[in-house]
């Protein structure tokens, strides 16, 4: 059932826009069930003004069914269920009427908007705790900039001594994501841990005339790019551990290239997914970076700790305009006829699933490791961004494969 009209009008509070960055003034039907709700942001303040009436107005409409609804406010909500954004990507766009421009300007205060009358629904689900602070001083890992033959700059960071566990970053983000496994000694008293951030991301630099050009990555040059930096390193087979984009580039070159690996750990890593690229990722009249810490912030899992979900997000906010959406037409446009292609791995493969992932669903990632040849590993409750998100969670399964590959190595 939808909520009543009260619970609504009580929920929708100013609070819920704070941080969010200023803009025109704009309108929202929001219906839940049978119950509609016109809501209006003028001046950075909520006005609810209930029902709409003959001769109301509004730029855009956001409508939830009474089946969604009961899905969303479950504990917990199954996977696409998780946030506005959620729905819109796995449950249809057609819930979205009128302006999409107003949307994709509003979609971070709609995904308030509907986790603060799910909070009025339900008691909010229970997290995994946040990882112990570490101690003050400098941390493990050491950065620097590493120059390729064609004059590139890459950002590379390292930490812990072993064979080279090589990370690959999601789309739109940068090799902050693989904190978590940079600090940990479980990881690093085994392996040399080794994350660089891409051209054109974090710390790398794009090229001088970026201004003028329109990023857009294919499977040619990510795949050149990775066997690039792991020459420049001398890494000596090292385990290939990618994520989400990282992750399908890491099933190409199990593919194509695993003479060059000891293993590959391809995170939420599927044959590409076409839904993936959307225009409101980069426009002139969208902010870039709140749009994207929004569309997004579904594929977390719910319990994931309340730390590394924020930064996690942050690092989406914070990268360069463009860059999400030149990545993903190598994920969705580029890669999956070649994906289609590709014939059995040739060095250990493990295909990692995170059950709230619906970018690389575990049905995708199934269809890879089948492919391919390669061990599927089944992640309940975890996401889409485990080693940023949750850290602790991915280990849990991400340990093990490690040490097998290592005693496969030994042999």
């Amino acid at each position: 059932m939808g909520l009543d009209s009260q619970r609504i009008t009580d929920s929708l509070t100013d609070d819920l826009l704070a941080g969010l960055p200023p803009g025109p003034d704009w309108s929202l039907l929001l219906e839940i069930g049978s119950e509609r709700h016109l809501v209006r942001v003028v001046d950075g303040s909520l006005r609810r003004e209930g029902a709409p009436g003959i001769n109301a107005t509004w730029d855009v409409g956001f409508a939830v069914s009474d089946e969604e609804w009961a899905d969303f406010c479950a504990d917990p909500p199954p996977r696409g269920a998780t946030s506005a954004q959620a729905l819109v990507a796995t449950r249809g766009s057609e819930r979205i009427t009128g302006r999409r421009e107003v949307w994709a300007r509003a979609a971070p205060a709609i995904d308030r908007f509907l986790e603060a009358l799910r909070g009025a629904q339900r008691r909010p689900v229970e997290r995994r705790p946040d990882p112990a602070p570490p101690s003050p001083g400098f941390g493990p890992s050491v950065g620097r900039y590493l120059h390729l033959d064609d004059g590139r700059r890459i950002f590379v960071e390292t930490a812990g001594e072993g064979p080279p566990l090589l990370c690959l970053h999601t789309a739109g983000a940068d090799s902050r994501q693989f904190r978590g496994l940079l600090e940990d000694p479980r990881v690093t008293d085994h392996h040399q841990v080794v994350a660089f951030d891409m051209p054109w991301h974090g710390r790398s630099d794009p090229p001088d005339d970026w201004q003028h050009r329109r990023y857009r990555l294919d499977t040619e040059t990510y795949a050149s790019t990775v066997l690039a930096v792991a020459d420049a390193l001398r890494l000596d087979r090292p385990v290939l551990l990618g994520c989400s984009m990282g992750g399908a580039i890491a099933l190409y070159l199990a593919a194509e290239h695993g003479d060059r690996f000891r293993g590959v750990c391809a995170l939420e890593g599927g044959l590409g997914s076409p839904g993936r690229f959307v225009e409101w990722t980069h426009r002139a009249d969208v902010d870039h970076s709140a749009f994207l810490a929004s569309w997004v912030g579904g594929l977390i899992a719910p319990a994931s700790p309340d730390g590394p979900r924020a930064q996690t997000l942050w690092g989406y906010a914070s990268n360069g305009p463009g860059v999400y959406q030149g990545d993903t037409a190598f994920y969705s446009i580029d890669f999956p006829p070649i994906a289609a292609r590709l014939g059995r791995a040739t060095c250990p493969l493990h295909v990692f699933s995170g059950e709230y992932d619906y970018s690389a669903t575990t049905e995708m990632s199934r269809a890879a490791a089948e492919q391919l040849g390669g061990e599927l590993v089944v992640m309940p409750g975890r996401g889409h961004f485990p080693m940023a998100e949750d850290p602790e969670g991915l280990l849990e399964y991400l340990l093990p494969v490690l040490a097998t590959i290592r005693d496969e190595g030994l042999r």
